[in-house]
Formats: C-alpha cells, structure tokens, sequence
C-alpha cells in the first residue's frame, strides 16, 4: 500500500510540473508562428512590428530562429536553439543567475515562483528589484537608478527559451503580459 502511495505521489507531481511548464505546447512552441500569434492575439503586436533573425547565435550557441519585439514598457523574446541544452546554458547564464542572485541578496521583493527541471524552467515574477541590481535578459538587461517593477516571466520548453516581462509597466501592460502568457500556455504571475 505504501508502494502505490508512493507512486500516485510522484505521477501526480510529474503531471503538474508538466503543466506548470507548458510542456503540453512543447510542439507548438517548435513553431515560431505560434509565438507570433500569441503576440498578435494577446499584444495586437504584428509580425511586421517584431524583428526576428533565422541562423543567429546567443551566447556562442546556434539559435535558429529569434523574434524580438517591444510595446511600450513591455518586452518580448523568443529564441528557438538548436539544441535543448543551449536553451537551459542561456537561461541558466543570463537570466536566470542574476535573478537568483537578487532572490538570495534580498534584493527583490514580491512574488516569484520557479519550476526549473533538466530541460524545461519557469519562472514567474512580479515585484520590485532594488535600485542598482542588475538582471539580465535577452532582450535588454536592467541596472537601474531607483526601485525598478518586474512583471512577467521566463520560460525554457525544450530547445526554446521565452521572455514576456513588463518594466514599470502600467495596469494594461500588465494585462497584455497576462494576455500573452495565457495564449502562450504559460502561467502568469499573482
């Protein structure tokens, strides 16, 4: 009886850190369309207002295709690697260090929850970073002079890494961020 518990236990706790990852739009993901949709239909951000790149590099690793757009004071990334690894080094090296870093330091402040395993990460945020923190991203890294809000995420499904994340953004760039995740399959921040 203990044995099935046990196992009942860990089918249901694989099952939700799938779905917390948004493992189950691994395959949609796979196709740069389904990114731009979402920015259409969550943002009303066109594709013809994105930059995007086929055969780049990030960080010495081969990304085969980069979608890059701004809004205001929002911020939005995909780049799909050639390689799942690549995707978690680049996570794991911007972002995701330096946000760990101000975690650790105290120098965030709010909600943030993260579910990080071998080949999938989410991490969710929404609170203040402390005047003179940096943190990284792919699109543009913030070292900033005075109390800076974070609103959004970063996610790594596979071979592709994602950012949707608001900067002092105002209550309808929030809404536009929800709007984007929620299209995306992703979860969005409390």
């Amino acid at each position: 009886m203990k044995k099935m518990r046990t196992i009942i236990a860990a089918v249901l706790a694989c099952a939700t850190a799938l779905s917390f990852t948004g493992c189950s739009n691994a395959k949609k993901l796979q196709d740069e369309d389904f990114f731009y949709e979402a920015l259409d239909k969550g943002a009303k951000i066109d594709e013809d207002d994105c930059y995007h790149e086929k055969n780049t590099y990030a960080n010495g690793d081969k990304v085969e295709y980069m979608i890059v757009a701004r809004d205001g004071d929002n911020y939005y990334s995909y780049l799909r690697f050639k390689d799942a690894e690549d995707a978690m080094d680049y996570f794991e090296d911007s972002f995701y260090d330096s946000f760990s870093e101000a975690i650790e330091d105290d120098e965030f402040e709010g909600y943030h929850k993260n579910a990080v395993t071998k080949h999938s990460a989410t991490v969710v945020f929404n609170g203040d970073l402390e005047d003179s923190t940096p943190l990284y991203f792919y699109y543009t890294s913030f070292y900033s002079y005075s109390d800076t809000e974070f609103y959004g995420g970063v996610f790594v499904v596979d071979n592709v890494y994602i950012e949707v994340f608001s900067v002092d953004g105002s209550k309808r760039d929030k809404e536009k961020i929800d709007n984007v995740l929620k299209s995306l399959g992703f979860p969005k921040p409390q």
